[in-house]
């Protein structure tokens, strides 16, 4: 999933539980209590009480499991690019190395700005995002970006399935769109992603059923089921065993 947002997204307090993703936009995490257990650019990370993730630009993530579901009380937000230009220009060139900070005092200080700052009006909004990294960047630490082709061709392969998973897709398919070898794509793939392709696509078309379920549609499963892409109810139901 390749999300170009063009607006702050706020959420507080949901249920956060996506496959591996990207975004043009830097996507935060804060958790006052419960949390997460996620995957980042391949590495799997717990977000627990008092922490934040910073997923940067492009980064490769996902929320694998919630932890403590019943007092959860944490926020994800998607800044817009535009807010962090001055951010960007000061580490042009480098990434950020310690991608989540445990810090009760730096977590609840964001909280409160995300809280009462950033549902106001765009100018307020711009300042209070401006104050959120100031204070996110004094516990952060960087490092020189020397990733290769391998991350951009990663995002590659999720862009694509992103566009394609209703489509009878495989990865042959996939290398043969984007001009490598199956063994590439797979090796690659799995060493970001942590699965195989074909069980991370069927992780989305589970996702796709799922999301029209929720928006209430009434269509039966079944007809669901072959609009994600599924070739049959068999395999949507071996995806949704494994699932569990």
């Amino acid at each position: 999933m390749h999300r170009e947002e063009g607006e702050l997204h706020f959420s507080r307090n949901g249920i956060h539980l996506f496959a591996a993703h990207f975004h043009l936009n830097p996507e935060i995490l804060i958790v006052v209590r419960g949390g997460y257990e996620i995957t980042l650019s391949g590495k799997s990370y717990r977000v627990g009480e008092g922490c934040i993730a910073v997923m940067d630009s492009y980064e490769i993530h996902s929320y694998d499991e919630r932890l403590g579901a019943e007092s959860a009380d944490d926020a994800v937000l998607i800044f817009p690019y535009r807010y962090l230009r001055r951010f960007y220009k000061r580490h042009e060139g480098m990434r950020i190395a310690n991608p989540v900070i445990e810090d009760k005092e730096l977590c609840r200080a964001l909280m409160t700005i995300a809280d009462e700052y950033l549902k106001s009006s765009e100018s307020v909004k711009e300042a209070a995002a401006e104050l959120f990294f100031a204070k996110l960047e004094e516990k952060l630490e960087f490092c020189e970006d020397k990733r290769g082709g391998e991350a951009a061709l990663i995002r590659r392969i999720l862009a694509y399935v992103q566009q394609n998973y209703t489509e009878d897709i495989s990865r042959g398919s996939i290398a043969r769109a984007l001009g490598y070898t199956e063994a590439h794509i797979s090796r690659v793939f799995h060493s970001y992603i942590g699965k195989g392709i074909s069980e991370y696509v069927n992780g989305v078309r589970l996702a796709h059923v799922d999301r029209q379920l929720a928006l209430g549609d009434s269509r039966s499963i079944t007809e669901l089921i072959w609009e994600a892409g599924f070739g049959s109810q068999q395999t949507y139901y071996r995806a949704r065993r494994r699932e569990k």
